[in-house]
């Protein structure tokens, strides 16, 4: 795939020494405007940046050489870019129509499952409205973020924050769920890992929301402060094993699919922090295939296999297991 053309201004544009344009592009933060030109056949045009002319806070992949939408100063104008094509066009509608397709499909699943479940608790439809919103709240706070981190440094920082709180959010959604399915009739033992995913959750939130955590020497505080949450979610899955066995886990708790969930986050993982494919071709995937897109697209097959595993435990479960009263 070759890189996207960079766009030029079809009328003379005096020139700017090098040295000069960072200051250039900090003064287009105060301007609500995205930089057009109209060509020759009079058709209005979007210029696109490239990597040397973004402010230093807005540069952070300089694998990514071109397609950067200018600062916009102002939400409305980052709202239009919407309706053009650049390099965070992918990162935006990736999330944003797995949001809306969560929030329409919400009314969808649970009339389907209350149509061939007749006896469905109260609590078994608030497992999947709750996990079906918190997948519509990590997307749509995702999509939020791409769309407006050009606005200006605080703002990007603003909604970075809350982007990695919905990533929180979804996962306590994937394990309250999935916790649910393995222990079906274990009451107090969802409890406990109930408490636990939210007491590591909770505190993985008021990390990412406190400015006291959000400077450079926090970075590695703020990590393990995930990697503890996502960690946890194997405790559930282990006792599960050690109390069922391997084969019934499979049945009961849709742990095949939270094994290709966790594949998909893996390898998205690997891809983010490598920012493979585009740091071993600079300026190939400006546009389309760059590592935050596929990302971004392994974290929704990731969403859609908790879910599936969910509807397939939940079927076992309510069709063959009967638990006792306490």
């Amino acid at each position: 795939m070759t890189s996207a053309p960079r766009l030029r201004l079809s009328s003379p544009m005096p020139q700017v020494p090098v040295a000069h344009r960072d200051s250039k592009i900090d003064s287009m933060s105060l301007s609500p405007r995205l930089l057009s030109t109209t060509s020759r056949a009079g058709k209005s045009r979007t210029v696109l940046l490239s990597f040397e002319e973004l402010p230093h806070w807005h540069q952070d992949n300089e694998f990514i050489r071109h397609g950067y939408r200018p600062i916009s100063g102002s939400a409305q104008v980052s709202l239009r870019s919407w309706s053009f094509i650049h390099n965070e066009t992918v990162n935006i509608f990736s999330h944003l129509i797995p949001a809306v397709a969560f929030l329409l499909g919400e009314w969808y699943i649970l009339q389907y499952l209350a149509s061939n479940h007749h006896n469905m608790s109260g609590a078994d439809f608030f497992i999947f409205a709750f996990f079906l919103l918190t997948g519509v709240v990590c997307m749509g706070l995702s999509a939020t973020y791409h769309t407006l981190m050009n606005h200006s440094h605080e703002v990007e920082q603003f909604w970075l924050r809350f982007d990695l709180v919905g990533i929180v959010i979804l996962t306590l959604g994937d394990f309250v769920s999935g916790i649910y399915m393995v222990f079906w009739c274990e009451p107090l033992q969802r409890k406990i890992y109930w408490s636990m995913i939210g007491v590591l959750g909770s505190i993985t939130i008021f990390i990412m929301l406190n400015p006291k955590f959000k400077g450079k020497e926090f970075r590695v505080f703020r990590a393990l402060a995930f990697v503890g949450t996502g960690l946890s979610g194997f405790a559930p899955l282990i006792h599960g094993i050690v109390m069922f066995g391997w084969s019934q886990m499979m049945k009961q708790s849709g742990l095949p699919y939270y094994l290709a969930e966790a594949g998909c986050l893996l390898l998205g993982a690997l891809i983010y922090v490598t920012k493979f494919p585009e740091s071993r071709y600079p300026g190939k995937f400006d546009i389309y295939g760059s590592s935050h897109q596929l990302f971004h697209i392994l974290v929704v097959f990731a969403t859609v296999s908790q879910l599936v595993g969910i509807l397939t435990a939940f079927d076992y479960n309510i069709t063959h297991r009967t638990c006792s009263a306490p």
